[in-house]
């Protein structure tokens, strides 16, 4: 099979580079950093910075390791396995997971985000295969309590809901 990656030599060794994939996440990075440079210098408050800095700072550590896994250590480039195609299935189930979210976008504010999560963490979790009706209710019923609890406490902007905070949005 052909190599796909690039191989460079250090140290007597010779380096398989998944460069596709290291420039990827090196945008994400580089544009998270630009992104918290951009807010702090807009207002380096702590209301503006409270989610926007941990953020940047946890994409720079996932920055580190999923970079560090872009590079391999081959004895010679016959022996590089090229990455396996995606089983049957996975395809439909990235897609729809996609929109899945666009829908949550989309319908966040008209339905309100409590009922929008609700129904976006069940949906998905249907569609990834979960069939036990306890975890069906429970998983997005916690976590939309534990994210609506943490976002109105955190947030001075109110979100728009259904349930709490009285009535339809």
């Amino acid at each position: 099979m052909a190599l796909s990656h690039p191989v460079i030599s250090f140290g007597g060794s010779k380096i398989a580079v998944d460069v596709p994939h290291l420039a990827f996440v090196t945008a994400i990075v580089a544009w998270c950093i630009w992104f918290c440079r951009d807010a702090w210098l807009a207002q380096a408050d702590v209301e503006n910075l409270i989610m926007i800095v941990p953020a940047a700072i946890a994409a720079g550590i996932l920055y580190v390791f999923v970079a560090g896994s872009c590079f391999s250590v081959v004895g010679h480039t016959d022996n590089f396995e090229a990455r396996r195609s995606l089983d049957r299935g996975v395809g439909v189930k990235i897609a729809g997971t996609m929109a899945l979210l666009a829908a949550l976008v989309i319908a966040g504010p008209l339905i309100g985000f409590d009922i929008a999560s609700f129904v976006y963490i069940l949906a998905t979790l249907l569609l990834l295969g979960e069939r036990r009706i306890a975890a069906l209710l429970l998983i997005p019923a916690l976590f939309c309590i534990v994210v609506i609890y943490c976002f109105d406490t955190i947030l001075p902007i109110p979100l728009p809901l259904f349930f709490a905070a009285g009535g339809a949005p």
